[in-house]
């Protein structure tokens, strides 16, 4: 009988396994984009969570019902004072909040917001961890908003 391999990595999102992100390396017979690395699947977390809190949401999310496509993103936050702590404490929630809505593969997201360098602009630290198979690794990055959502 077989014994179960392993996993090491994790399931590439739907839209990544569409991407060819080497276009101008030709694909031989490699085994599918369907399983990531360890290292491509932080990097895959990363990039949906950027794509998330670069995308606003028109409504308020219900947190009994959690995230809808419709939720999908943070509420505007042009309007609110990157020298206020009460308003960094509400993009903290906001940002938590839709982490554990859309990208559940991030376990136990911790989020805290400092000023950034420009005016109105903030960084936002994320870390929490990924899990896959018996494998347990810590992911911390910083993410620039304020403008595009861009990894700092």
């Amino acid at each position: 009988m077989t014994q179960p391999k392993t996993m090491t990595g994790g399931r590439a999102l739907l839209f990544e396994r569409l991407i060819d992100f080497e276009p101008d390396r030709p694909m031989g017979d490699e085994p599918s984009m369907s399983t990531l690395s360890m290292a491509d699947l932080k990097a895959s977390i990363q990039r949906e969570i950027v794509r998330l809190l670069d995308s606003r949401t028109t409504g308020r999310r219900s947190p009994d019902l959690g995230g809808t496509v419709l939720d999908y993103g943070l509420s505007d936050i042009a309007h609110l004072d990157a020298a206020s702590v009460t308003d960094r404490r509400r993009v903290e929630q906001m940002v938590r909040q839709a982490i554990i809505d859309f990208e559940p593969r991030l376990k136990r997201p911790r989020v805290s917001v400092s000023p950034g360098a420009g005016r109105g602009t903030l960084v936002t630290s994320i870390a929490g961890e990924v899990i896959a198979g018996t494998v347990t690794e810590k992911l911390v990055f910083d993410v620039g908003l304020g403008g595009p959502a861009q990894v700092i």
